[in-house]
């Protein structure tokens, strides 16, 4: 799985550094998010991009195909024909991933996964995603999920960060400081 991130993240920022030439960092970014997900979502789509038995032409055409239908400008469409082409399209994901990532970090954002025993209220959002800009100094995008595994509370990460807010998390810390005395 490492080098699929590794070759995702070339993918990635070659795709960047055309769109930031373009001026489009983040509407190519949305456009490549849509063929990802009709990419995804459809198992037929899926089978033809990754067998290695069809021609790379072949590929080519299907995934610029599905990325017209998707709505995609010509430079998304290229740029997925030849991830096809080339036999990558199982990369796909991870190379929205690393772009996504790129035009974060160019725009001074960052992304917190949180997830969460019930779902937060729009206030608890706000709250939390103003601590975590004021603790990281980024602007802070939220995706929440909501985790049933969880007795209450939250678990917010950002990259490698991880804040545990959870009743989960309180106890073990506190069965930790009873097992030391």
């Amino acid at each position: 799985m490492r080098s699929h991130e590794r070759t995702a993240r070339r993918y990635a920022k070659a795709l960047y550094d055309v769109a930031r030439e373009a001026g489009a960092t983040e509407a190519i970014g949305q456009e490549l998010e849509q063929v990802a997900a009709v990419f995804t979502g459809d198992a037929g789509a899926h089978d033809v991009l990754t067998r290695p038995w069809i021609k790379p032409a072949d590929r080519r055409g299907v995934a610029m195909g599905i990325a017209q239908k998707a709505g995609a400008g010509k430079l998304v469409q290229d740029f997925v024909g030849l991830v096809a082409e080339r036999g990558r399209a199982d990369h796909l994901p991870e190379i929205v991933g690393a772009y996504r990532t790129l035009v974060d970090d160019e725009l001074g954002r960052a992304r917190a996964q949180v997830r969460s025993a019930v779902a937060l209220t729009d206030g608890e959002k706000r709250a939390l995603s103003g601590k975590l800009e004021h603790a990281l100094g980024k602007r802070i995008i939220l995706e929440e999920q909501v985790d049933a595994t969880l007795l209450g509370g939250f678990i917010a990460q950002v990259g490698s960060l991880i804040f545990d807010g959870s009743l989960d998390g309180q106890l073990a810390r506190m069965r930790q400081r009873l097992a030391r005395g």
